[in-house]
């Protein structure tokens, strides 16, 4: 009999790995039975390829799986998934670390990554990006109306992003599910003498990995139907500054920056135009509700990594309360990862603030707000393992225990990250600075809002 496991996921994080000896490993991510993961994206979010990888406590207690990588593991697993809006995409992360082993023992290795189980009308796409976020795969359709893309072999890398998202931008069927599986091809073919060369040979040529990204994208493009194929002179990155803006682009513009744009350059203007398009229109219908006109006043927000709304600028103190308050019970959540998300800060300071929000936001709801980061400290056990301490007794206990549920394991983690970054001591109050200080900022001038970098 085959046992099944349900992990509830939502976003990669592609470098989750563990800061110090002495970390739980459940024993569920080293097993071959059939794993079914589900992206569970009313609690979790996975818009971004940067997002934290959060888990459901509801089925699996231990921490189960921050990579697709699980999937290998049973032909028969798969995750299975929704768009919850036209717009809406799903990212998750792919690390394939047993290729290096593969290459030295002379062993050929083919991943296909398949998209299945669309409901009729659905059309969906499945992207592969490396870990530079080149785009390096788009799935192609089989008769049977599901997607799949085999990793060509010139490419060696370890670490992808896989993003499935709405092709056509009609209404996406938020009750439907689709599956995502990864399969592994092995063929011994080579000496280990010969593999060695051919994995130093590979590892090395970064121009000539560069040559063959851009021959894949020209295929792409010349593979395009005539009516999706982007005829006009602007450049990937005027495409992206009007998308930035809040235009909408056409399908052939669209189909153009899917093929040749990076993903994180998408990821920004995507965020940037989403702020323009949806999300300041919909906070000046909410404030014009509460009775406040803001058209023609200017003024600014801020959020501390509490989730604390400040407001400044030309509005009466009474109207500053108010908004202040909507703003943090409806909004502070899409305009933090909004942010976060446009800024185009370097991807560990994102991990860093992103953590350091993370503790901060759960010691402000499990606490009351009697304890903050700085109080947190480190202990060692008489086995010589680092333990957290400076929380409330049974907290510690919690973020320490080996069974802990993936909330724990999450936050444990994120504790380790900071400590691993040094901004524990007090040479390193700098970083720290960094953390503490940080705000996302706002600026409207009365008819649109724009980030205050």
């Amino acid at each position: 009999m085959v046992s099944t496991y349900h992990h509830y996921i939502s976003s990669p994080l592609w470098e989750g790995k563990r800061y110090r000896k002495g970390q739980f490993y459940s024993p569920l991510k080293d097993m071959r039975e059939q794993t079914i993961l589900v992206e569970n994206s009313k609690e979790n979010k996975n818009d971004s390829y940067r997002q934290r990888t959060k888990y459901d406590d509801q089925v699996d207690c231990y921490f189960s799986s921050d990579n697709l990588s699980s999937l290998l593991g049973n032909q028969d697993s798969y995750l299975e998934g929704k768009l919850n809006s036209a717009d809406d995409v799903d990212c998750y992360a792919f690390s394939y670390i047993q290729r290096s082993f593969y290459d030295r023992m002379g062993i050929s290795s083919k991943i296909t990554i398949r998209l299945e189980n669309l409901t009729e009308g659905c059309d969906y796409d499945l992207l592969v990006y490396d870990r530079d976020g080149n785009q390096i795969g788009i799935a192609q359709k089989n008769g049977d109306g599901s997607r799949e893309w085999t990793l060509p072999e010139w490419d060696h890398n370890r670490d992808y992003v896989i993003r499935v998202e709405n092709r056509n931008g009609e209404a996406a069927d938020t009750e439907g599910t689709y599956r995502i599986q990864i399969t592994e091809e092995r063929t011994q073919n080579r000496t280990q003498e010969q593999s060695g060369v051919l994995d130093r040979t590979v590892r090395e040529d970064t121009a000539g990995y560069a040559k063959e990204v851009d021959r894949l994208h020209d295929e792409q493009y010349h593979a395009l139907p005539e009516e999706d194929r982007y005829q006009g002179n602007e450049s990937v990155e005027e495409l992206l500054k009007r998308m930035a803006s809040g235009e909408r682009l056409g399908r052939q513009e669209l189909e153009y920056l899917k093929i040749y744009a990076n993903l994180h350059d998408i990821e920004m203007s995507e965020a940037a135009g989403r702020l323009q398009n949806k999300l300041y229109s919909e906070i000046v219908d909410r404030l014009k509700q509460a009775g406040m006109e803001l058209e023609g006043k200017a003024w600014e927000l801020e959020i501390n990594a509490y989730g604390k709304v400040t407001i400044s600028g030309e509005l009466t103190e009474k109207e500053k309360e108010q908004a202040e308050k909507i703003l943090e019970e409806e909004f502070e959540d899409q305009l933090w990862d909004t942010y976060m998300q446009a800024s185009g800060m370097d991807s560990e300071k994102y991990r860093q603030i992103s953590a350091y929000r993370e503790i901060s936001s759960f010691l402000q709801k499990a606490t009351g707000g009697q304890y903050k980061w700085e109080d947190i400290y480190k202990d060692t056990d008489k086995s010589g393992h680092v333990k957290i301490a400076g929380l409330p007794g049974k907290l510690c206990e919690l973020l320490n225990s080996q069974e802990s549920n993936g909330k724990y394991e999450q936050l444990r983690d994120d504790i380790f990250l900071l400590w691993s970054a040094g901004g524990w001591t007090e040479e390193s109050n700098q970083t720290a600075k960094g953390w503490t200080d940080f705000r996302v900022k706002y600026q409207s001038n009365g008819t649109k809002m724009s980030m205050v970098r």
